[in-house]
């Protein structure tokens, strides 16, 4: 057995005293000197120490010098045994490897890894999955397996028993993780050492382990009875009796950090988080004072710079305590050193609890939307009682005083306040009658004994502070916890009372606990069912009584009501019960075609179910839009809207929602009100008719709730006392606190994230030293979802050399446009003068950096004929561009040179011709090496596409643009043209006259085909893709999938290669015939089976239909083995990226629409009548020198002959002269091939121009 080496194991077992402090750097052996044993061990010791100071120095302990690979297989498919199967009795599970086992259901595995018993696990084999032909028409999920208690024969004898699935251990197949070092060099101990490659389980039956993982040094000295090796081999076998000299090795032995005592040397070599490799050491992290040297110098000339940003952004965490802060990977240097996370980061980050409480924190309560009115001191009064605004009664809008005229309208009041002489009527839910308008209002109440008259405004009605109809007080600062202590002063509507005969009213004495009345000036008193007094009575709070003296109208009633405001001190918040509610009902209208569903409670938290009461599968829930009952001043019963553009159910609808009922205890609502019936972060808000939202958790809500009836003045309705407007609340207020942090990266590449103290208006953290910050962080108050952070990038940009150039340039260019600028300031500054001594107009300057088209006239397509080159900022010609599929034609190239093959086509792709020849041969090996060392029970295969990638161009027209043509407009009716006479008419010649023929026709000239817009297409087009994959499981059933959706009823193919065809080996373009299928067009592989090779081919259709549209980019197409788009539960994955990217060219072609009056000599006729000639029978006329006859139509064919002539001979418009006119498009189009005007339909019409 190999012995420890120690410190002291060089000096006292070889007798090696070598001291630092004695210098010796050789050994010097004397002539005729014996040699000392000690003397060879000290040589090799000084050359040793030689090397270990230079390591020292270029390396450090641990530095990986040549790198290894580090590989995690997280599907390392493991199968627990049966060990207490008395039939099936369990080998040597050493002997195992190698093996293959066939399962009762046909499944196959090869047998990688066995490990025996331990530690409560049972024995266990990591196996290959080879063969799954018999589960091939599954369509799990999961990968195929073995199967609970499966029996499977083993290679060369024997059977082997799956373990028994329990409740306790339901995995009895499964995945582990095993990770894998590859051979390398590393600097340990003041040495190079070697490794070869070694594998670790990490964990035997999970794929998510995480662990720091790598090497644990092990120091050895190896005498020849460990090693056989080490005795004499001078002979043909060792001489046992000559033992050699003692060996010292260093063996570096994959572990894991935390199976070594702290004492032990352990070298890092990669972190693993979840299964994935979070951290891997490499060269650069290895140098040691080269590192320092360099590092310096970079930081006094560059300083902190990024090199690839890191990018940061939160997600939400599993516990609503915490987010996930995920920071991508990038590269800074930070102090000169080059700190590289080459994976994804995910940092926990604790959401914010600090709070603070405020007491007595105030909070203003202001009421509006009210009217003046003015109570009068004489018997015909402005006032009938005092409303019933403790249960919000509804009154009636009247058009006269007094409750007279007709109701146009109807209004609840909320509350008083008293104004002098004058008393404020809040009012709410203002609904007028159709046509009506509240300025016509001059009374509101219920009959001529309950009413009040609105003081007017130039004889109209006007609603006062209209827009603060709120009966809910906002808090001076958001996101409170909790509210306590509340005090406010509440209006409070009192039963009638008697006065005696001396006019002393006993007020009501029965106040609740912690009440008190108050602003006794304010109170407002009135004769039931008559005029408020305008009479302020002297009040004995201590006596509880009201002294309005004798001689009033008021002193000796024995009904008398008022209002008196109380100041509640013990306060406490009604809770909300979030409670379930299921209604059956059918759809109501107002009659003016607003159709809803009242769901018969307030405040509606959610809808979870909108259905045909008769068909629960008829889901109605799109057809409706949720109305959760809140208003400014109160809650109402909820409703369900039928939105537009659908119609409503005709049978009864069932509705299952949840809404807030209200306990019957309490004051106001607050913060406080939900507690324990939804998460804070979903507390219900209010978005008010201005469009502002207020979250309900951050205001003091005095909103009565109204029955099932949208009544107040019932049992059911739950009503809650206004503050006292003008006044203040007062609250003890604990708020939740905002807290600020900040991320930054040291040069050993670790994120540090340090938080400041919370506030509501936090500090940034100051950086800690040695790191480059990269975000400022803010958690807002209890932070309610990954989106209420706030994150602040730094911006520490590298700049090479390159770029500086670049700079220099650009102020190069910012040099000329200053002297250009200046050059136009002194041009437009510069005065030309004309003869009276006024400035002129200057014109004609441009300047332009064709940096954009800023300065471009675009929208003039007509005239702007030019491009711009954004790049090198230049201007070019207009260009066109297409999408225009290449075929190669062999016999067409060899045509074309001379009958040599000089390009030839290899897959989809030319090339130069070229014969392949080896270029060196290797013929023989000194060793084999695994190419493939890890332990791979995954397939991972390989796809390849054809094509691969798709770009087109579409173009959608819109309807032609006819622009009417301008010049003279002149119309070809002769009533129109007053002197038709001359125009018309050129006289006679004896006995023969000439008549100018006028006539009209439209003639469309095509402008501008016009490109409007272009637009990226949002989904791929329809298009047969081949393929073909290798390296998958031999024999197994396989699913494929493009960008996640599973398109195998648009597949067709078959195991092997035979299926597999390149698209240049066609030269038809199918173009968007295959838009719209639900299916391959030659049929789908509903069953698509790999063959003993693991290779399958075929294609597919990317689907463009009404159900599926894969959108544009680069996606991913698939081959798994599970029917599911999910490569954690695969076996076998391949992979290959296809890439689309359409245009869409919206055109619009312009034409000029010009109407065309010809003017032509072409009649002439004679006789011997003084008229002038007679006509021919037939309506014509004779046309001179040929005499042929004539009629209409042939006078229209002849115009649009001339019609076509001018368009194509414009140089020999010889007789004709062409008046424009905006006339009608009568006549067909001339660029329509089928209207020929040189076409006549019969031979013998001819004529000359």
């Amino acid at each position: 057995m190999a012995t420890t080496f120690t410190e002291t194991t060089l000096s006292t077992t070889y007798k090696d005293d070598f001291r630092d402090s004695d210098n010796y750097h050789r050994i010097l052996f004397n002539s005729g000197v014996g040699l000392q044993a000690r003397e060879l061990t000290q040589l090799q010791t000084i050359l040793q120490k030689q090397i270990e100071r230079f390591g020292n120095n270029v390396f450090k302990e641990g530095a990986v010098v040549k790198p290894g690979g580090v590989n995690v297989n997280p599907r390392y498919e493991f199968i627990k045994l049966n060990e207490t199967d008395p039939s099936h009795v369990l080998p040597n599970v050493a002997t195992l490897v190698g093996k293959t086992v066939t399962g009762q259901s046909g499944v196959v595995a090869t047998i990688i890894e066995a490990v025996a018993a331990s530690g409560g696990d049972p024995a266990t084999l990591y196996v290959k999955y080879t063969s799954t032909t018999s589960a091939q028409d599954t369509t799990d999920a999961v990968t195929v397996r073995m199967s609970s208690n499966e029996v499977m024969n083993l290679s060369g004898g024997g059977e082997l028993r799956v373990k028994e699935a329990t409740a306790l251990d339901p995995n009895v197949v499964g995945t582990g993780t095993q990770v894998t070092i590859r051979s390398g060099v590393y600097y340990a101990r003041g040495n190079f050492v070697f490794t070869q490659d070694q594998s670790k389980i990490i964990s035997k039956y999970t794929d998510f382990p995480s662990t720091d993982i790598g090497f644990k040094t092990v120091e050895e000295v190896i005498t020849a009875s460990d090693d056989n090796d080490l005795y004499d081999n001078q002979g043909s076998a060792p001489n046992v009796s000559a033992p050699g000299a003692d060996r010292y090795r260093i063996t570096l032995t994959i572990a894991e950090k935390d199976e070594l005592p702290a004492s032990d040397n352990f070298i890092h070599i990669a972190t693993i988080v979840n299964g994935a490799i979070y951290e891997n050491v490499d060269t650069n992290q290895s140098y040691n004072i080269p590192n320092k040297l360099i590092a310096t110098r970079i930081k006094e000339n560059s300083g902190d710079y990024e090199v690839k940003p890191f990018t940061a952004k939160f997600e939400l965490d599993s516990q609503n305590t915490h987010l996930l802060l995920k920071v991508s990977d990038g590269v800074v240097v930070v102090d000169g050193y080059r700190a590289i996370r080459d994976y994804p980061t995910t940092i926990r980050v604790e959401k914010p609890t600090a709070t603070t409480v405020i007491n007595n924190e105030p909070v203003s309560a202001v009421l509006g939307h009210h009217v003046i009115v003015t109570p009068s001191t004489n018997a015909a009064g402005q006032t009938q009682g005092i409303p019933n605004f403790d249960e919000m009664e509804e009154m009636n809008l009247r058009s006269a005083v007094a409750h007279g005229g007709s109701t146009i309208g109807t209004a609840r009041v909320k509350a008083l306040t008293k104004q002098g002489l004058d008393i404020k009527f809040h009012l709410t839910d203002i609904q007028m009658n159709s046509g009506q308008a509240f300025r016509n209002v001059k009374s509101v109440g219920t009959s001529t004994e309950n009413y009040f008259d609105i003081t007017l405004d130039n004889s109209k009605a006007v609603l006062k502070q209209p827009i603060n109809d709120y009966s809910f007080f906002e808090l001076p600062k958001q996101r409170p916890s909790t509210i306590s202590d509340l005090i406010y002063t509440a209006q409070r509507r009192f039963d009638p009372v008697s006065a005696n005969g001396s006019g002393v009213v006993t007020l009501d004495g029965a106040l609740g606990t912690g009440e008190v009345y108050t602003s006794t000036s304010n109170f407002i008193f009135a004769k039931a069912d008559s005029d408020i007094s305008t009479i302020s009575p002297t009040i004995d709070l201590s006596a509880n009584t009201a002294d309005f003296g004798t001689g009033n109208t008021i002193a000796s009633s024995s009904n008398i009501e008022y209002a008196a405001y109380v100041t509640k001190t013990q306060t406490t918040a009604k809770q909300k019960t979030l409670t379930d509610f299921t209604l059956i009902d059918s759809c109501d209208s107002d009659g003016t075609g607003f159709t809803f569903i009242n769901l018969k409670r307030a405040d509606i938290f959610s809808v979870q179910e909108i259905v045909d009461a008769e068909d629960s599968s008829h889901d109605l829930s799109p057809r409706f839009a949720i109305d959760n009952g809140q208003r400014p001043s109160r809650y109402e019963p909820g409703r369900l809207i039928l939105k537009n553009g659908f119609s409503a159910p005709t049978g009864n609808v069932s509705v299952k929602y949840k809404f807030f009922a209200p306990s019957g205890s309490g004051d106001y609502f607050s913060v406080n009100s939900y507690s324990g019936q939804v998460e804070y972060d979903k507390i219900p808000s209010y978005r008010t008719p201005a469009g502002r939202t207020v979250n309900l958790r951050d205001v003091l809500d005095f909103r009565s709730v109204a029955d099932s009836a949208g009544n107040f003045n019932t049992a059911g309705a739950t009503m809650l006392e206004l503050p006292q407007s003008g006044t203040t609340i007062t609250a003890d207020v604990t708020y939740n606190l905002a807290q600020a942090a900040k991320l930054g990266i040291d040069h050993n590449s670790n994120f540090a994230l340090t938080f400041g103290p919370a506030s509501f208006t936090p500090a940034m953290p100051t950086r800690q030293e040695g790191t480059l910050p990269l975000y400022d962080i803010v958690l807002n108050p209890k932070t309610l979802n990954d989106s209420d952070v706030r994150l602040s990038k730094f911006n520490f940009r590298r700049f090479t050399m390159k770029d500086i150039g670049n700079l220099e340039k650009r102020v190069d260019r910012l040099e000329e446009f200053t002297t250009l600028n200046l050059l136009e300031t002194d041009t437009k500054a510069f005065s030309v003068l004309d003869s009276a001594g006024n400035d002129r107009t200057k014109a004609g300057f441009l300047v332009d950096n064709f940096a954009d088209h800023r300065f471009s006239s675009t929208h003039k397509p007509t005239q702007y004929r030019a491009s711009l080159d954004l790049i090198n900022q230049q201007l070019r010609s207009l260009i066109n561009e297409d999408t225009i599929r290449m075929i190669y034609d062999s016999a067409a190239s060899v045509t074309a040179n001379s009958g040599e093959h000089k390009v030839i086509r290899k897959g989809d792709n030319i090339y130069v011709a070229h014969d392949e020849v080896a270029y060196i041969n290797q013929s023989t090996a000194s060793k084999s090496i695994n190419v493939n060392p890890f332990a791979v029970t995954i397939y991972n295969g390989n796809i390849t596409l054809s094509p691969s990638s798709d770009e087109w161009r579409d173009t959608e027209r819109l309807p032609d643009k006819v622009i009417q043509g301008s010049g003279t407009i002149v119309s070809a009716r002769p009533a129109y043209l007053f002197d038709n006479h001359v125009t018309g008419w050129c006289g006679t010649t004896g006995a023969r006259a000439q008549e100018k023929v006028v006539t009209d026709d439209a003639v469309l000239e095509l402008v501008d085909d016009r490109l409007i817009n272009t637009t990226q297409t949002p989904f791929m087009r329809s298009r047969k893709i081949n393929f073909k994959a290798t390296g998958l499981r031999p024999n197994t059933r396989v699913f494929t999938f493009l960008d996640g959706h599973p398109i195998s009823s648009f597949t067709n193919g078959a195991g092997g290669l035979g299926s597999f065809n390149f698209y240049a080996d066609s030269s038809v373009d199918p173009g968007n015939t295959f838009k719209g299928l639900t299916e391959h067009p030659d049929g789908s592989t509903t069953t698509l089976v790999t063959d003993g090779d693991g290779m399958v081919s075929g294609s597919f259709i990317v689907p463009n239909n009404d159900a599926l549209q894969i959108s544009t980019g680069t996606k991913e197409f698939k081959i798994l083995d599970i029917s599911v788009a999910n490569d954690k539960n695969a076996g076998t994955v391949a992979s290959a990226p296809y890439t689309a990217k359409g245009y869409l060219d919206t055109k619009q072609a312009e034409y000029t629409s010009t109407r065309l009056l010809y003017s032509s000599y072409l009649a002439s006729y004679g006789g011997s009548g003084g008229d002038g000639g007679s006509y021919p029978p037939g309506g014509g006329y004779t046309l001179q020198p040929n005499g042929t006859w004539l009629s209409s139509r042939d006078i229209r064919s002849i115009n649009a002959t001339l019609i076509a002539y001018e368009l194509q001979q414009i140089q020999k418009r010889a007789k004709h002269s062409i008046i424009g006119d905006d006339g009608n498009n009568d006549h067909p189009s001339v660029d329509d091939a089928s209207q020929d005007p040189t076409d006549h339909s019969d031979p013998s019409e001819s004529f000359d121009f």
